[in-house]
């Protein structure tokens, strides 16, 4: 029997589940200490009600497109998250290999939906934005 699309691509380029934890750690990371600063600033800044959320989804816009262009640009956010359809690579013809690649280093992997897990994953709704509502209502309430 052949190999269907999603084995083939995990052949070509495997996901460990261990490196894909740590991905994910590195990411909820970077979002919460974000998202805290953001709050401080708001905070500081005394913005109040839809304002003060406004700046948060500009500040988390911001923090993830930086981290996409800067550390993802070369080899894609499928190399390091596994993305919506776990391990699926996009351009992958008949014979399992991959068609279509622009990157310096070779190919780009494109794994369907994996830039999701870098701008929407890391608690950018749950843990984070707890995170920002504290800094934010901690500061404000000390300044004022």
């Amino acid at each position: 029997m052949a190999p269907t699309k999603q084995e083939l691509s995990l052949l070509i380029n495997p996901l460990v589940p261990e490196s894909v934890q740590h991905n994910n750690r590195v990411l909820s990371t970077l979002h919460s200490i974000t998202s805290f600063l953001l709050g401080l600033t708001a905070g500081i800044l005394a913005l109040q009600s839809a304002t003060g959320f406004i700046f948060y989804l500009l500040g988390t816009i911001f923090v993830s497109g930086v981290f996409h262009t800067v550390l993802l640009s070369r080899s894609g956010a499928g190399a390091f998250f596994p993305g919506s359809t776990p391990g699926e690579i996009e351009g992958i013809n008949a014979s399992g290999l991959i068609g279509s690649g622009n990157g310096k280093d070779g190919v780009v992997v494109k794994r369907k939906g994996a830039w999701r897990d870098v701008w929407l994953g890391g608690g950018v709704f749950g843990e984070a934005l707890s995170g920002f509502v504290l800094g934010w209502a901690g500061v404000g309430g000390v300044l004022r």
